[in-house]
């Protein structure tokens, strides 16, 4: 049986493409205005007409000379032989590489054994590209770190605090040190403006009167003389005042315990959620979150993306439902799950609408009734920058449910840090956790002392290289 020569394909005729017949119509236009401008203006235009010619007649002989491309001619010479490789002689050499896998393309290699008759070509490499994609499931974000831009860099807790009370230190401290600092007597004129840089960082009426009698007290009995004694008298008040509410949170060491986080709306209570969350996860527990915020629009959906990014479960019902129930189910589901802690979420409401704080009510009652001991911690969120306002909200909040606990956040965004101060004054409950910043980490346990030392860190760069040099 002869072989048959392979078949010569004929040449295909030259054809203008699309983009250079577009290219002559305009050419053709062009010269064909060019033409128009000079019969109706005459010489007056003869330059623009020229030039629009010109235009035209440039672009007809660009699109008549650029070659034309033909279609590819096979040749006797160059068509090349059929080859026809068994199956049996197919042998995969490597596997499909992560990469490719990742593309959502799969890459087989395959090689044909050298051992091949010699009336065949050498050995080729045959790349078989599948139609089909490939899919991979995603690493779950509990088992992967999250992004550096969401997490921040690693510092430590007191450099956290230290960068997100600059605003606070260089406002209300700053001003202080400058009055008392520069000052060579204690007078009347000297203690108005301490008045004032206390109101200005927003400590409040209450605070601020007690801490002038104090100093008027301290001035008068111990006869000071020194105007930066006042400086240090201030200091061990605050701490004081800190130090007076201050408590961890609590937990139920037997068996679940129960956050129910509570406050208007934009303080950042998902956030504060998400991040409490990511914290106890970091040392441990198992944490559930229960969306009972179910009035918001897409606030169920919002939480269950936080949760997915720390790794933790959301309970969560439909949108508009009874958040009592959702509650009710929430608590048994963590049981069912033997979780350590579930933090319970709320939608935000203003603290003058009573039908909404009675809603909390009744969400209080059920955890009570079916949690043990619970809820552990009432806490309420506030934002540091809305001042005074901070402050009534957190009484009208005290006055419909106990609040155990405090969280500040927003504190890296406001000058006014003292509000703190005011709010624990007003409803005697102490602050448990502090915003610092917006990364994952920037929520942490408030601890008093620290808090006032990086709040009167001495901010000026009076260090000096040594003379001495360590041998």
């Amino acid at each position: 049986m002869t072989e048959e020569s392979p078949k010569i394909l004929p040449n295909q005729p030259n054809t203008w493409e699309e983009p250079r017949i577009v290219v002559f119509l305009i050419g053709l236009c062009l010269l064909l205005e060019g033409g128009l401008i000079y019969y109706q203006a005459g010489s007056d235009q003869m330059i623009v007409a020229s030039i629009t010619g010109l235009s035209g007649l440039t672009l007809l002989i660009f699109a008549y000379l650029v070659p034309l491309q033909d279609e590819p001619e096979i040749s006797e010479t160059e068509s090349p032989q059929p080859t026809t490789i068994p199956n049996e002689q197919l042998k995969i050499v490597s596997p499909p590489s992560s990469e490719s896998i990742s593309t959502g393309v799969a890459q087989q290699v395959i090689e044909v054994p050298a051992e091949a008759p010699s009336d065949q070509p050498p050995p080729v490499t045959i790349v078989a590209i599948p139609v089909e994609q490939v899919q991979v499931q995603p690493t779950p974000e509990s088992l992967a770190p999250l992004p550096e831009e969401e997490v921040g860099p690693v510092l430590s807790w007191f450099e956290r605090l230290k960068i997100g009370l600059k605003k606070t230190r260089e406002g209300f401290v700053g001003k202080l040190k400058k009055l008392v600092f520069g000052k060579t007597v204690i007078d009347d004129d000297l203690l108005d403006e301490i008045e004032g840089a206390l109101f200005e960082a927003d400590i409040g009426v209450k605070t601020t009167q007690e801490l002038l009698a104090v100093i008027h007290k301290r001035v008068e009995e111990e006869e000071i003389k020194d105007p930066n004694v006042i400086y240090t008298i201030l200091k061990d008040q605050l701490k004081a005042r800190l130090d007076r509410f201050s408590s961890e949170p609590r937990f139920n060491k037997e068996g679940l315990s129960v956050f129910l986080i509570i406050g208007v709306n934009g303080v950042g209570k998902t956030t504060t959620i998400a991040k409490l969350a990511r914290k106890y996860v970091k040392e441990g527990k198992k944490v559930i979150l229960a969306a009972g915020d179910t009035f918001r629009a897409a606030a169920i959906d919002q939480l269950r993306i936080w949760g997915d990014r720390v790794g933790v479960e959301v309970i969560r019902g439909a949108e508009g439902g009874d958040p009592g129930a959702l509650v009710f189910d929430s608590i048994h589901a963590a049981r069912k799950r033997s979780a350590n802690l579930l933090i319970v979420d709320t939608a935000g409401r203003m603290h003058v609408k009573v039908n909404l704080m009675d809603e909390l009510k009744k969400v209080k009652k059920i955890i009570e009734k079916e949690a043990d001991g619970g809820p552990n911690e009432i806490l309420l969120v506030l934002d540091a920058t809305t001042g005074q306002n901070a402050v009534q909200q957190a009484k009208l909040f005290n006055e419909a449910l106990p609040i155990s606990g405090l969280i500040m956040t927003k504190l890296d965004g406001t000058a006014k840090g003292g509000v703190l101060f005011a709010v624990e004054e007003q409803i005697t409950a102490p602050v448990k956790f502090i915003g610092v910043g917006e990364k994952m980490d920037d929520l942490m346990v408030f601890d008093p002392a620290q808090f006032l030392e990086a709040l009167f860190l001495d901010d000026t760069d009076k260090t000096k290289k040594s003379d001495y040099q360590v041998m």
